[in-house]
């Protein structure tokens, strides 16, 4: 092994390995946290190791392998792709903690040298995390950048014993070696915030793109193949278009689960986020504090007759701070006629009063994001819709809807449109939250209007849009007090700092695990536990249980649930929503650390939930468990029971590998829905503890550390 570049003090290094096969030399940049390996000839990344457990998770790479791919077109839409592997070797910089591989004059069909390429990967000596950005500098006067796919890692998630870990809009999935192709569109319900997790056994792989200005994106893994990220260019198929590295992409290695690297994408977030910038939920006067005290939600649909005495009836039965979601308040049906909205049902606005003056969440439906193309009105509002390459107004359908146009985000005319609906709703009606369908689930469309004013396709304009239409609107409707929340379908990052709450309303499953709530608790709120209701009461309780102690809030079952055949589920539902109340500095304001396995045989129950798919079973722990901490630093563990019998849980817990203490003693209370009580006080920084639960009940253990005098 010759090194190209070595500071003697300095422990990160570039080196070169001749003896590698077939005079492929490897070019490896490499510290005491991480090993990342690129080929001499392609500039394909190769390896991706733990230097400490020489863990390695590019197994077998391919002959000629990859870091980046190129789409071109020209204005004929003749298609032309570009790799690393097909251009010639790159040349090589290395400096102390750097590494530059550079493609110089790349040729589109018969134009000659009119594209240059340049990859950077930087890991600084101290950093477990190595940063590779991608420049591509366009000369062509025919084609356009349409698609730039960097990184190219080919192959990951090998192992029989690879699980691959990525939000979803829901909790998020822990994909086992049955899923042999997974993706997802940044930002939207199926890929909320932008990373991906390889998990074997201990050792995890952290892909991540730190784009703050969520540009739209698609990450794709094929096991034992390819992992790429998609990004779609800016001024899409416009020729001479570039792309000047907007974010830098992040690859670290790290032992330990799942939470861990969740953990380094929310150290991030929290840093250099916009999303996250007005801080958290504890200094967010912005968001009203009745929909952060709201434990459980009934959805319902209909006139005030049907809705106000069914949101009464269910109030009075969980006895802690709910919500309504309440559809087809409009005269309109759903999904027609967007968005006149108005005339409303005859006595909304005095069913919401009435509802509202009971310390009720009333939070109408809008669609914040589609037109009815059928619509007399839809002549003014079609320059503003979203165009395709032929400058046709792109059109979506929904069940039995007429065609229904998206509307650009970037738009006055739209934004103004939305603000007017919102303002109606809260000054003529009275509401005190507004649900704005289809914004964080549905992913950014690209729009080709030259009259819009935002690059054509692509670009960081779509949720910028978004948040110049709802910056003004929150700072008016929160401008006395923060008395009107604003809730989305689903979960996407880059909405969360004008948007309070995320619908999590999509299928369970039990492959799910909380990666939203590992990120962003404390930062923002998750509602809906639904999707197990008429399967049993099993079934249902094992959802809001599991839900329950991974932070969401509860319910959003339709009124169905208040017959008198669902008593002992709706019984349980008021149990955890009242010991949720107690517990807010954990669950709405603290930060979940870790899920708790018992280390006593806990048994299972099994079930049928409405999973991704279908209705399909699902076996879990019958009490499930969780460990937050509070505002004040303390340890809250969360117990919540399936089952009709009571049964004993124990737990391990390690507080200063979590942050929490140190602390020679620790004060211990036990609460439930009804009652307080103290327990025995925990001496030391290890946790080592049995409780019991009661059959269909949840109990929260509070370490509090305590200061001697």
């Amino acid at each position: 092994m010759s090194v190209l570049n070595r500071f003697f003090g300095i422990s990160v290094l570039v080196s070169i390995n001749l003896a590698a096969a077939g005079g492929n030399a490897l070019l490896t940049l490499e510290n005491q946290h991480l090993a990342i390996s690129f080929s001499s000839q392609t500039g394909g990344i190769v390896s991706i190791a733990d230097p400490e457990t020489h863990h390695e998770f590019v197994s077998q790479p391919s002959t000629e392998p990859l870091s980046w791919r190129l789409v071109v077109k020209n204005r004929s839409g003749d298609e032309v792709t570009l790799e690393n592997a097909q251009a010639a070797p790159p040349q090589i910089e290395a400096e102390t903690e750097s590494l530059t591989l550079k493609w110089a004059g790349l040729n589109l069909g018969e134009e000659q040298d009119v594209m240059d390429v340049r990859v950077v990967c930087l890991l600084e000596e101290d950093s477990d995390t190595a940063l590779l950005r991608l420049w591509v500098d366009n000369q062509s006067d025919e084609f356009g950048l349409w698609d730039v796919q960097f990184p190219v890692i080919d192959p990951l998630a090998g192992s029989e014993n690879s699980k691959i870990a990525m939000g979803r809009g829901t909790w998020g999935m822990m994909y086992d070696s049955s899923e042999k192709k997974i993706s997802g569109e940044y930002p939207s319900h199926s890929l909320p915030m932008q990373f991906v997790l390889i998990q074997e056994s201990n050792s995890g792989l952290y892909l991540a793109a730190h784009d703050p200005s969520a540009l739209f994106k698609t990450f794709e893994v094929e096991r034992g193949a390819e992992f790429h990220v998609k990004n779609r260019a800016i001024d899409m198929g416009v020729p001479d278009n570039d792309w000047t590295a907007p974010y830098p992409f992040a690859v670290s290695v790290y032992q330990g689960d799942w939470m861990t690297g969740c953990k380094r994408y929310r150290e991030w977030a929290l840093k250099e986020a916009p999303w996250t910038r007005k801080g958290p939920l504890t200094n967010r006067s912005d968001v009203p504090k009745s929909i952060k005290n709201v434990c459980a939600w009934l959805l319902a649909s209909g006139s005030p007759e049907e809705v106000v005495p069914a949101v009464l009836k269910f109030a009075d039965a969980i006895g802690a701070p709910v919500g309504v979601h309440w559809y087809n308040w409009h005269e309109i049906p759903f999904d027609h006629e967007y968005p006149n909205y108005f005339p409303t049902k005859v006595g909304f606005a005095s069913g919401v009063a009435e509802l509202v003056d009971r310390g009720i969440v009333v939070m109408p439906y809008i669609n914040a994001r589609l037109w009815d193309s059928t619509n007399d009105n839809f002549a003014e509002a079609k320059p503003h819709c979203v165009k395709d390459e032929a400058g046709n107004p792109v059109l979506e359908t929904y069940g039995k809807s007429p065609p229904l146009a998206p509307m650009c985000p970037t738009q006055p005319f739209w934004q103004n449109k939305v603000a007017e609906i919102i303002h109606r709703l809260v000054e003529e009606c009275g509401v005190n939250a507004i649900y704005l369908d289809q914004i964080a689930s549905a992913a950014p469309r690209t729009c080709f209007d030259p009259n819009h004013g935002h690059p054509l396709g692509s670009g960081r304009w779509w949720v910028d849009g978004y948040r110049e239409m709802l910056t003004p609107i929150k700072q008016s409707i929160t401008s006395e007090g923060g008395q009107v929340g604003l809730t989305t379908e689903n979960d996407a990052e880059p909405y969360m700092d004008n948007v309070d709450g995320h619908l999590i309303w999509t299928s369970r499953s039990d492959q799910e695990i909380p990666i939203n709530t590992a990120v962003y608790s404390g930062y923002t709120l998750y509602f809906a536990s639904n999707r197990a209701f008429g399967f049993g009461g099993i079934s249902y309780c094992l959802c809001q249980a599991r839900d329950f102690v991974w932070g969401t809030q509860l319910g959003w079952d339709g009124a169905g649930l208040l017959e008198p055949e669902h008593r002992e589920e709706l019984e349980f539902l008021g149990r955890l929503a009242r010991l949720r109340a107690k517990a807010l500095d954990y669950l709405v304001y603290g930060e979940l650390l870790a899920l708790l396995e018992p280390t006593n045989d806990v048994p299972s129950l099994s079930g049928t939930w409405n999973k991704p798919g279908g209705d399909g079973p699902v076996t879990l722990k019958a009490v499930q468990g969780a460990l937050w901490k509070g505002t004040d630093g303390s340890a809250g563990v969360f117990l919540a029971n399936a089952d009709t019998q009571p049964h004993p849980f124990s737990f391990e817990v390690d507080a200063q590998s979590y942050g929490l203490g140190p602390s020679d003693n620790w004060s211990v209370k036990r609460i439930t829905s009804s009652e307080m009580t103290s327990a025995p006080p925990q001496e030391g920084n290890r946790f080592d503890y049995t409780i019991e639960v009661p059959g269909r009940d949840a109990v929260l253990v509070v370490f509090r550390p305590e200061t001697k005098p």
